[in-house]
């Protein structure tokens, strides 16, 4: 592939910095210094990331009419799958769960906290492809509905638990899966929000995006004030916000990058690893003011682990793949 459709990947490219903000998230690089600006870091721009990944899937699977959706389903199958069983030792490690616990957070939640993402795609994905048939406008109307019960369960959710029903809907609904950012209230909208984008750029993208990040950020600290978050993944301007800034990618895109791609998705799989790696080296070598309690310089630790077990494991997929 040329250097210049690398460069112009900005889809892939972005994919990057969505996984480093992935990273954020879990290790909150400035708690240390600034608690605000942590939660504005990793519980406001953070929460682009990803919505982005849904949207770009449902991007490609509806720039093939869906007809690949069988495809998609099977390779995130087993991709979740390898990852389950790279995380088994960790999870013996940390105590495992029973087996009826293991075979909900299987289905449900991840065996990982980040492995969530997998079944939520998978069960969004269904979803998504079943309401698309309805034609776009009606899908999205569902799917932002659903979308709107889940910010019950997230960021909203102090004002959804002052009325019963809405509680005992909630508590339920908890009982199966552990948040409501998950493959029936969160994933749809974004994959048919990424399935709308094909052959639609609104004006002004970027303007749009930062406004959505303001309106964003406003709404973030205004809930973190009230106290309202039982978590802080779903916000109302998130979409607004989405729109714009995948419009805008999309504007930029002219070719792909599959390396960009490959690492992103590598130091998504692998950062959780690199967290307990990093303490246990801190703890063995004594730095744990600098690697542990120091949070920018556990979350560059972790960083720089992360990418260089991407690389590794890159090369050594690059090496015992046959060539075609």
């Amino acid at each position: 592939m040329r250097e210049e459709a690398r460069r112009d990947a900005a889809l892939d490219r972005f994919r990057l910095l969505a996984a480093v903000l992935v990273v954020c998230i879990h290790t909150s690089p400035l708690t240390s210094y600034t608690p605000a600006g942590d939660f504005w870091l990793t519980r406001v721009l953070g929460r682009v990331a990803v919505p982005f990944f849904f949207m770009v899937s449902g991007y490609f699977l509806a720039r093939n009419d869906w007809k690949t959706t069988g495809r998609f389903l099977r390779k995130t199958l087993l991709v979740y799958g390898l990852a389950v069983a790279f995380y088994l030792p960790l999870n013996w490690y940390t105590g495992g769960f029973t087996a009826a616990e293991w075979l909900r957070r299987l289905a449900t939640d991840g065996t990982v906290y980040h492995l969530w993402y997998f079944p939520a795609l998978i069960l969004g994905v269904l979803i998504a492809r079943a309401l698309a048939r309805l034609g776009l406008p009606a899908a999205l109307t569902v799917a932002g509905i659903l979308y709107l019960f889940g910010l019950g369960g997230d960021s909203y959710y102090g004002l959804a638990a002052g009325f019963p029903v809405l509680e005992g809907f909630y508590g339920s609904l908890f009982r199966v899966f552990s948040y409501s950012r998950n493959g029936l209230f969160f994933a749809p909208l974004f994959l048919l929000l990424g399935a709308a984008a094909k052959g639609r750029l609104p004006a002004r993208s970027l303007p749009g995006a930062a406004l959505g990040l303001a309106l964003m950020t406003a709404e973030g600290f205004w809930l973190r004030g009230l106290g309202w978050q039982r978590h802080d993944s779903m916000y109302l301007a998130l979409p607004l916000c989405m729109v714009f800034l995948f419009s805008f990618l999309l504007g930029k895109n002219r070719g792909e990058d599959r390396a960009a791609r490959r690492l992103s998705a590598l130091v998504y799989l692998l950062h959780p690893l690199m967290i307990v790696l990093v303490r246990g080296v801190a703890r063995a070598a004594g730095l744990e003011r600098l690697l542990i309690e120091n949070s920018l310089g556990h979350f560059l630790a972790v960083l720089a682990a992360a990418f260089f077990a991407a690389v590794a494991f890159d090369r050594l997929r690059a090496r015992f793949t046959p060539a075609v």
